[in-house]
C-alpha cells in the first residue's frame, strides 16, 4: 500500500469519524460514547455485522460479475489497481472507511434524515447513482438498499454492527478486484 493510499483512508477515519461525532454532540446534543455503547452487546454486535457485511457483499459480486457489468468492472478494476493494495492494505482502508463513514453518515447524519434519505445520500455521494450509466444506477439502487439495511442494522442493534458490516463489504469486494495482484504478490 502506498502512502497516498494510507493517506486515503486515515483521512476517511478521522474527516468522517470527527464529522460524525461533532454532529452528534452537537447538531443531534447526544453523548457519543452514549451513541456508541447504544445497542446490543459488543461481541454479537460484530457477528450479526459479520453475516450482514458477508450477505451485502454477496448480492454486490452477483451483480459485479454479471457480462452486462463487464465495462463498469473493469473501470472499478483500473480505479482499484492505482491504490496499490495489498492485504494489508485492503484490511485497513476498509476498516477506516466501515468505521470513519458509518459514524459520519449512520450515527451523525442519519438521525436528522432518516435512513432511507442518508442512505440515497451515501450511494449518490460514492458515484453509483448515474442518469448517463443505466448498469452503474441499478447497482446504485441496490446499494441504496444494502445501505438502508446497515442503517436499520444502526437503528436496532447498534454502531458497531453497522461498521463491521459495512468493513466486511468493502474487504470482499476489494479483495474480489484485487485478487488476481495480490495472488501475484504472494507468488513472488
Amino acid at each position: 500500500m502506498n502512502k497516498v493510499t494510507l493517506s486515503l483512508a486515515l483521512g476517511t477515519l478521522f474527516f468522517f469519524g470527527i464529522g460524525g461525532i461533532f454532529i452528534i454532540e452537537y447538531l443531534q446534543d447526544q453523548s457519543f460514547i452514549d451513541v456508541l455503547m447504544r445497542g446490543w452487546d459488543i461481541p454479537f454486535q460484530l457477528i450479526i455485522g459479520l453475516l450482514a457485511g458477508m450477505a451485502a457483499s454477496g448480492i454486490a459480486m452477483f451483480i459485479i460479475t454479471r457480462k452486462f457489468f463487464k465495462q463498469e468492472k473493469k473501470f472499478y478494476y483500473n480505479l482499484i489497481s492505482k491504490l496499490d493494495l495489498n492485504l494489508a492494505g485492503i484490511l485497513i482502508l476498509s476498516l477506516c472507511a466501515g468505521i470513519g463513514e458509518e459514524l459520519f453518515f449512520r450515527a451523525g447524519i442519519q438521525p436528522l434524515l432518516g435512513i432511507w434519505w442518508t442512505s440515497f445520500l451515501f450511494v449518490m455521494l460514492h458515484g453509483y447513482l448515474n442518469p448517463k450509466n443505466l448498469r452503474i444506477s441499478i447497482y446504485g439502487l441496490v446499494m441504496v438498499a444494502i445501505i438502508a439495511g446497515f442503517g436499520y442494522l444502526f437503528k436496532y442493534s447498534g454502531i458497531f454492527t453497522a461498521m463491521t458490516a459495512h468493513a466486511v463489504f468493502d474487504m470482499v469486494l476489494l479483495l474480489n478486484m484485487t485478487k488476481k495482484r495480490i495472488k501475484d504478490q504472494s507468488a513472488s
